[in-house]
């Protein structure tokens, strides 16, 4: 019996998975069309699932099965044919469409005709109470690749997305309102800031580059899967190199330093959203939530619950985690 292929699931680490490109996605691309389509940018017809349609397996449950999501979100394909099961259809895109999926809709991003897996560039604007999550992903046919996890705690924007939301449910709503709520939406999306930032100071302090390089792919990937093995790979150093680099220079290995990244991210979400110490765990990185516990008493003396209860105190927006 032949063994079931699953693609990889690997970090998006280059320039497009950073905000600045998504920024400039929703600046060139989404508002013009949002200016020109109004709410049909995000509306397309379902259509019946083909016979030989099936999921895309990826070494990754929350791309690979259906799911049913608590939030609403809006998708946009940047490029390629995106097939996506929504509700047993089938939605089909093509480049510069998008499609707004209702909480609780049953949905699986990728889907496949046969054994073929079209190639596919997307965006995923999850709206919270607190604000926004932004996501890009990219399917190919070797391997799905996914950004970092943006987080926007712009409490504005869930209510822009709520004052669209409910005009749009009456019978005969204002299609000039919903425009403008939606221009109202991604214009003040793009000019917000994004947790953690994408950039940090080590580019102005005298770093060796593939330290420099390291950083830069830690921070656009600090939620993602990454081995040593191909951090290194992508500074073009070997593994130990790196590793003695980090010591020298910043007291600490690379993984030492992607976990407080990530603690320091959670203790964020913590303070600043309403999220379940289980989807913080997830958002920053942590597969196990029990680690994520003991991890994050231990850098902070309190459990993340008591963090949550605690006066919100607001971050710089420079991160530092080598001190």
């Amino acid at each position: 019996m032949a063994r079931k292929f699953f693609l990889p699931n690997l970090p998006l680490v280059g320039e497009e998975g950073t905000w600045e490109s998504i920024v400039g996605t929703i600046r060139e691309r989404i508002l013009p069309q949002v200016e020109l389509l109004g709410d049909s940018l995000f509306q397309a017809n379902l259509r019946p699932l083909p016979i030989d349609a099936s999921i895309v397996p990826i070494v990754s449950e929350n791309w690979s099965r259906p799911r049913q999501d608590g939030t609403p979100q809006f998708v946009y394909l940047i490029s390629g044919h995106g097939l996506m099961l929504v509700e047993d259809k089938l939605l089909a895109l093509t480049s510069g469409q998008g499609f707004y999926l209702p909480k609780g809709t049953l949905y699986a991003p990728y889907l496949m005709l046969g054994k073929q897996i079209l190639l596919c560039d997307w965006l995923w604007f999850k709206i919270h109470p607190f604000g926004v999550v932004v996501l890009r992903s990219r399917l190919t046919p070797k391997a799905h690749y996914q950004s970092a996890h943006f987080i926007v705690a712009e409490r504005r924007l869930a209510d822009l997305f709520g004052e669209w939301e409910r005009e749009r449910s009456q019978p005969t709503f204002d299609k000039r309102l919903t425009k403008g709520l939606l221009l109202a939406f991604f214009g003040l999306l793009m000019r917000s800031s994004p947790f953690p930032p994408t950039e940090n100071n080590w580019h102005n302090q005298e770093l060796p580059l593939p330290i420099q390089n390291a950083l830069t792919a830690l921070h656009r990937a600090y939620n993602k899967p990454i081995t040593l093995s191909q951090l290194a790979a992508h500074c073009g150093v070997t593994p130990a190199y790196l590793c003695r680099l980090f010591r020298r220079h910043l007291g600490v290995t690379p993984w030492r330093y992607l976990e407080r990244l990530r603690l320091q991210v959670a203790r964020y979400l913590l303070q600043e959203t309403g999220l379940s110490v289980a989807d913080v765990a997830f958002l920053a990185g942590f597969n196990d939530i029990r680690n994520f516990q003991r991890l994050f008493q231990r850098a902070y003396g309190k459990t993340p619950s008591a963090v949550r209860r605690q006066k919100k105190v607001r971050f710089a927006p420079v991160l530092r985690v080598w001190d």
